[in-house]
């Protein structure tokens, strides 16, 4: 085949090194891969290293605030018990004083009610020793019925019941008229000392039984 290129236009062709240092020997060469690869190796390492770090460091600022959250609820929780204490303490004695005002209260109403059920007794009696004047003469013969010794016995009434009383029980129970009594009722006299039988009188004696009564409860 004949040549059909010009030898003194033909350059010829060479492979140039891929870079501007000599080329280094198979065993240098390996050598560099193995100590890239150990240094990427060791990149990742400290990478790995770092992020486990962060990792602990994150799950320890977690636990820490955690740590302090149960302690503040707990804390928190201690604290509220306490305010809760004293005012459930408070509140039994609040109620402790209320109920003794109220036990006070209704023995001072109760009280109240005997004394004034006591005085409307009184006027009752009152008006019905001024409507019936026999009444009078009935107590002192009931009075006299206690009295162990009827001799010398003397029935001492007021000026407005006598006129009331018949000859005969004047004469029979020695009954006089007495200007000093005011009210209804009677006064016998007897050498064992007098027996005070006014409405008043019997009134208050029965206001204090009640009372006596009532307090011994």
């Amino acid at each position: 085949m004949r040549n059909l290129y010009n030898k003194k236009n033909v350059r010829p062709f060479t492979l140039n090194p891929l870079s501007d240092t000599p080329f280094e020997s198979k065993e240098d060469s390996v050598e560099s891969f193995f100590k890239t690869v150990t240094f990427d190796n060791e990149d990742n390492n400290e990478d790995k290293q770092h992020l486990r770090n962060d990792q602990d460091i994150e799950a320890e600022t977690r636990r820490i605030f955690e740590d302090a959250f149960k302690e503040g609820e707990k804390a928190g929780f201690d604290m509220g018990m306490k305010k809760i204490e004293a005012l459930a303490r408070r509140l039994n004695q609040d109620l402790s004083a209320l109920s003794a005002f109220k036990k006070e209260l209704l023995d001072k109403t109760e009280k109240l009610s005997v004394e004034l059920a006591l005085i409307f007794a009184e006027a009752v009696v009152l008006k019905e020793c001024e409507n019936n004047r026999d009444i009078i003469i009935e107590m002192a013969k009931k009075a006299l019925d206690i009295c162990e010794e009827k001799q010398g016995i003397t029935i001492r009434i007021r000026k407005d019941d006598f006129k009331f009383i018949s000859e005969e029980v004047i004469n029979s129970l020695k009954i006089v008229s007495d200007d000093t009594l005011k009210e209804p009722g009677f006064i016998i006299e007897s050498n064992f000392g007098d027996i005070d039988g006014t409405i008043s009188v019997q009134i208050e004696e029965i206001k204090k039984e009640f009372l006596k009564e009532y307090a011994d409860r």
